[in-house]
């Protein structure tokens, strides 16, 4: 089907492509070169005679490429803006119209008996028929052959109706163009044609019918027709009055399609008249679908959606819900109903503002193709939207859309055409246009049916640039499917309204090639098949055969051709092969001359060279061919000039022919299948209750020992794949003499692993090779299990339920391994209780330094390391306060007294024992009481230190300034004769779990400080003491009196007593007694 985009003034948000608005839109870059394939600039190169691609990519270039240096930079400007495949830009048809006509507005090529024309619209242009009337517009008929324009007696409307009078003033006529396929009807419109009857009588709005004429075939008589005209209808806006019918406009074999956009408020319309029944339909929204300011019918088209024998009719509304919208309407009666629809995704892309109906892939159904000519990313580039058929019009989205080149304010898409199958490759081609392109000159793109629906990549640009700088808006309107120069190829017209002109491009003819290369199942490399200068030699016969075809095309053709042997030799190994007369070169080249729809063949030999050692990859051929010189035959066309064949575009691998052959080999397993196992472990440096781990920090290395054993055929190129996290590093392999070569493999340039080749060129059956990894761990890994995958494969075949042993998988344990020493003390070490004073001067009045250390000695880092330390606070039961810390310092971190959940009395006035407990105390035999604390104990004074992140070799000290009440320790109950009073240190964290290992089971330190009741008792005590002393003195002085008295002892000694100071009387004091 044929494909109409609307093209003309647009209503409310309207293109008025005036200057002022289109010279403000800035050029930012300029387009860069497109071509699909080398081998498409290649054949552009033997159009012109330039340079082939290699030689221009080449570093040197040869003698004969040289003197065509000078012509290069005027070839290579001409490529930039014209991609060529097979629209002939050399010999373009340009025509030109009346200056500020807007002539190419529009245009239609058309072809009636002998004749071809291009029919041209200029909507602004004034009437050579009609002198009275302003600017109605125009429609001119340029002969092919000439190149002449002259205006066609059409565009005024006298009589239209019983409340019709007509206004021909500004009417736009030649805003859209379309004609019958096979009748050659011609229909032109003019979409701002106005009804002034009510506004000439009641002062009443014009109402803008829009006006549409039907020419003959042969363009000599035309009748017009007003589809939105109805008697009583005089308001603007309601209804048909301002429908703006022929915006666009569409002719089938059965049906006129007009668009009317500005019907019931804008909301829009589409219009058929069924030219075989005479019966008219129009789409009525009824049911408030298509919402008020939609343009339906902006653009129009018709195709095959339901089934291959129906036609439905495609509506695009740019405007709805600011993000357009695409209907597919079937025809019941006299309405239009909707059966499919699509929907823009991004606001003002005037999403359906151009619409195609066309059967990309050849399957009998319509697909459709909607133009966003006004998406932006940067500004208004444009895109078009690919929807495939699946049947009964259930349109699927292609994943990609057509971008041209994606170039600022292009408005790419602003025109879609249906060409019809131009590359004669059987699937329709379209042309789409970026009016707005390279600063206005424009430009339209080549796309190519495919079996999969379309191109992603067009095959040709051609930019107005081209035709000179003063062509502008350059595909505004294309125009296809009829053959003007009758080669049985359709042309392709093209309009750049801002330079008042039109271009017609003819389709140089299609070179059609069959090749095909014949090898030999396999090569036996025992068996000397050819000679080379005498002598036996073992080599491939290549035989290369072509069948060319095509419409008009010269009765013998030349293909030249390449062939490469071994185009997949391994990396880093020669080619196996190379062909005569070229040294060692595994490149020749040939050319044949092929006779139409005939084989042709040629044989070449490719030798094989000594000493290959590779005999397990496959021997892969290539040819390349393009067309060589040809005469071409100059046939009466007119006067146009014939042009060169050129040679069609293949849709995936271009002009390439692909075989290969193999080695014969004798083999033990069915299809020569290998066998290799894989096995590893890893010698670690630490275990831990019979657990290899590795410590993290402790700067050895890791040894994987890898096993691979072939019990299979030979494994031709083995490799050995490992994969490991990033925080692996590998060092080296151990064993460098036994052909093992890595390399490291990177994704997203990040180091996954190793790709290693493994012995030399191949393992033999029942070989086994050991394999030593040397690897490290990154000094910023984290404990975990990292999972080691080691994979041995190789160019061989091996069976799927062998590969089961292919694969080891091994686990690598990082742990934190923490050994932290810890001891304290404190000084001094030991006090006296107990001892008299007369008025106490300090609750506290002992003083002690506690100092504690922690050092961890590795082999790693203590995370988030903590210690807690704990001292008795109270003498149990009572709740007097023992202790008080006064300073507490660190070297690492900080440190901090935990909250006492238990009250404590903070007073000097200390309860004293009683004199009977003193005494009881004094009296009872010496003992011992350890104060300690529990792991929770509420008693106890906690202090808590936090270092963090605690390194080898590091070590932190903590110290404590505490005082001391003794009198708590000296209340009864309770007190003993030497009070230990017992610190402890103990770890909080790191704690054993799954990632870090504890190597010392018990990490604690105990600091004990003695206080030691004095010897001497209390006052009352002593006093008692004396007092008791001398009362037990007394009394067993008198009984002991008392004794000798009852002994008669004091009465012996009474009388002598007597007797003796009887004597005494008489004896002079001083004097002796001799």
């Amino acid at each position: 089907m044929r494909c109409r985009s609307a093209t003309g003034e647009r209503t409310s948000r309207a293109h008025n492509y005036n200057d002022n608005f289109l010279v403000s839109l800035p050029k930012v870059y300029s387009n860069s070169l497109h071509f699909c394939s080398k081998a498409a600039l290649a054949f552009f190169c033997d159009l012109c005679g330039a340079m082939t691609v290699d030689e221009m990519n080449s570093p040197l270039l040869t003698r004969d490429s040289l003197k065509w240096r000078s012509v290069v930079g005027i070839l290579w400007y001409l490529l930039i803006l014209c991609d060529c495949y097979n629209l002939d830009v050399e010999h373009p048809l340009v025509f030109h119209g009346p200056n500020g006509s807007l002539f190419g507005y529009s245009v239609l090529l058309h072809q009636h008996a002998e004749d071809s024309w291009l029919i041209v619209g200029a909507p602004v242009a004034d009437s050579s028929f009609y002198p009275h009337t302003k600017n109605p517009g125009a429609i001119y008929n340029c002969s092919v052959w000439s190149s002449q324009c002259e205006q066609l007696p059409v565009g005024g409307v006298r009589h239209c109706g019983r409340h019709c009078l007509a206004e021909n003033d500004n009417q736009w006529l030649g805003v859209s163009l379309s004609r019958h396929p096979s009748k050659g009807h011609v229909l032109a419109c003019g979409h701002r044609w106005k009804n002034v009857y009510y506004s000439s009588r009641d002062n009443q709005n014009k109402l803008p019918h829009g006006v549409c004429f039907r020419l003959s075939p042969d363009l000599k008589h035309a009748n017009h027709i007003i589809p939105c005209y109805k008697d009583h209808q005089r308001k603007f806006g309601e209804g048909y009055g301002s429908c703006q019918a022929g915006i666009s406009n569409l002719f089938t074999e059965d049906l006129m399609v007009m668009g009317a956009p500005g019907t019931s408020y804008w909301t829009g319309s589409v219009l058929v008249y069924n030219t075989t029944s005479n019966i008219s339909a129009a789409y009525v929204d009824d049911d408030s679908e298509v919402l008020y300011g939609s343009y339906l019918g902006y653009a129009v088209s018709a195709g095959h959606f339901l089934d291959p024998q129906s036609t439905e009719i495609v509506g695009g509304a740019p405007q709805h819900e600011q993000t357009g919208k695409a209907y597919i309407f079937r025809i019941e009666g006299n309405t239009l109903k909707i059966v499919a629809k699509t929907k823009g995704k991004e606001l003002g892309s005037y999403y359906g503002a151009s619409v195609c109906a066309v059967d990309l892939n050849a399957d009998g159904l319509s697909d459709l193709l909607v133009g966003a000519p006004m998406f932006s990313s940067v500004r208004e580039e444009g895109r078009v939207h690919v929807y495939i058929n699946q049947g009964e019009a259930k349109l699927k989205e292609a994943d990609f859309e057509l971008v041209g080149s994606d170039s600022y304010a292009a408005r790419f898409g602003e025109t879609i055409m249906n060409l019809g199958d131009i590359d004669d490759d059987g699937y329709p081609d379209v042309a789409i246009g970026a009016p707005q392109e390279d600063d206005l000159h424009g430009a339209i793109y080549i796309y190519n049916g495919r079996r999969s629906g379309i191109a992603q990549s067009f095959s040709q640009r051609i930019t107005g640039s081209l035709l000179g700088d003063n062509f502008r808006m350059f595909g505004q309107s294309v125009s296809g499917g009829v053959d003007v120069d009758s080669n049985n190829y359709p042309d392709v017209a093209v309009g750049a309204f801002l330079s008042d002109s039109a271009v017609v491009f003819r389709t140089r003819p299609v070179v059609k090639v069959d090749a095909v290369m014949l090898l030999p199942e396999s090569l036996n490399r025992s068996i000397a098949q050819c000679t080379e200068n005498g002598l036996p030699a073992v080599c491939v016969k290549v035989k290369v055969c072509f069948r060319v075809g095509g419409k008009q095309i010269p009765g013998n053709i030349e293909l030249k051709y390449n062939i490469t042997a071994d185009v997949h030799h391994k990396d880093g190994f020669p080619s196996r092969f190379y062909f005569s007369g070229n040294g060692t070169s595994n490149v020749t080249a040939g050319r044949v001359k092929a006779k139409h729809e005939q084989l042709t063949c040629a044989t070449h030999q490719a030798f094989m060279k000594k000493d290959v050692r590779d005999i397990f990859s496959p021997i892969h051929f290539e040819v390349k061919y393009k067309l060589g010189e040809h005469r071409v035959l100059q046939r009466d066309s007119g006067g146009l000039p014939s042009l060169k064949p050129i040679l069609q575009q293949k849709d995936e691998h271009g002009n390439v022919v692909k075989n290969n052959t193999i080695f014969a080999r004798y083999c033990s397993w069915e299809n020569c299948s290998t066998n290799l196992q894989v096995s590893a472990h890893l010698v670690l440096p630490q275990s831990y209750r019979n657990m290899p781990y590795f410590a993290l920090g402790n700067g050895k290395s890791i040894m994987l020992n890898t096993t691979l054993v072939n019990i299979g055929d030979d494994a031709f190129l083995p490799k050995l794949y490992l994969r490991f996290p990033s925080n692996l590093h590998f060092i080296k392999v151990l064993e460098e003499d036994k052909y093992i070569s890595c390399e490291i493999a990177e994704e997203n340039k990040v180091a996954i692993g190793l790709d290693c080749n493994v012995g030399n060129l191949y393992i033999p059956p029942f070989s086994k090779i050991n394999i030593t990894f040397l690897l490290d761990v990154m000094q910023n890994s984290s404990a975990g299990n990292l999972n080691i995958n080691i994979n041995a494969t190789s160019e061989n075949f091996e069976n799927t339920d062998l590969q089961h042993d292919n694969v080891a998988v091994l686990t690598l344990a990082l742990r934190y391994a923490v050994d932290l020493n810890v001891h304290g003390f404190v000084s001094p070490t030991s006090f006296l209780i107990g001892k008299q004073e007369s008025v106490p001067v300090d609750c506290y009045p002992e003083k002690f330094n506690y100092t504690y250390k922690v050092m961890n000695i590795g082999p790693s880092k203590a995370l988030d390391a903590r210690v807690k330390i704990s001292l008795p606070l109270m003498l149990v039961p009572y709740k007097y306060q023992l202790i008080r810390i006064t300073d507490l310092q660190t070297t690492l971190g900080h440190c901090f007294q935990r909250n006492n959940s238990v009250q404590v009395i903070d007073d000097c006035d200390i309860p004293e024992a009683s004199f009977i407990q003193e005494l009881v105390f004094f009296f009872s035999p010496k003992s011992k009481r350890i104060m300690f604390c529990g792991p929770e104990d509420k008693t106890c004074r906690m202090v808590e230190c936090h270092f963090g992140d605690l390194e080898v070799g590091k070590e932190v000290t903590i110290t404590m300034e505490v005082e001391l009440n003794p009198r708590v320790l000296q209340m009864s109950p309770g007190r003993h004769a030497v009070m230990m009073i017992r610190g402890m240190l103990d770890l909080i964290s790191p704690v054993k779990n799954a990632d870090t290992i504890l190597l010392q089971d018990d990490v604690s330190a105990r600091v004990s400080l003695e206080a030691l009741y004095s010897n001497k008792p209390v006052m009352a005590v002593q006093i008692f003491l004396i007092v008791s002393s001398l009362i037990v003195g007394l009394m067993i002085l008198a009984l002991l009196v008392l004794a000798l008295w009852k002994l008669g002892f004091f009465e012996r000694k009474l009388k002598e007593e007597k007797f003796d100071q009887d004597s005494w009387d008489y004896v002079p004091k001083k004097e002796s007694v001799s």
